[in-house]
């Protein structure tokens, strides 16, 4: 591991939960971006995934304070290497556009499909140079 990745680890300060293998791979996607997204997504951003030795694990309201959570799930890791990275870039985007989860209100088709469409072009952006 490069130290600018090992930088941007140590900026989270404790917001990437889960395995080293997820870690290494949101450190590594964020080197794609200017240090004003990285700033910023360190600060506000937890990353959640399963640990390597444990099955659970709880995060506290008072942890999170208003800032964001982007769960990866297990199975991403089995994809390929710029599938890895488009998904973590993907949802980073729709963190730094502002979008709402679909989850919390509602939404039609239009709406999420428009979502989905700008976080794939953000994730493009940066992805692709």
């Amino acid at each position: 591991m490069n130290r600018k990745t090992q930088d941007i680890e140590r900026k989270f300060g404790g917001k990437l939960i889960g395995s080293k293998k997820m870690q290494r791979l949101v450190a590594k996607t964020l080197l794609n971006f200017p240090p004003k997204i990285i700033d910023f997504v360190t600060k506000n951003v937890w990353f959640v995934s399963s640990f390597d030795d444990s099955w659970g694990f709880v995060l506290d309201s008072r942890d999170l304070g208003d800032r964001h959570i982007i769960f990866l799930a297990d199975e991403l890791f089995d994809q390929d290497y710029y599938a890895q990275h488009y998904t973590v870039a993907h949802e980073i985007g729709h963190v730094i556009l502002g979008h709402r989860n679909a989850i919390m209100i509602t939404q039609t088709k239009a709406e999420s499909q428009n979502q989905e469409d700008q976080a794939h072009k953000f994730a493009l952006k940066y992805l692709n140079k």
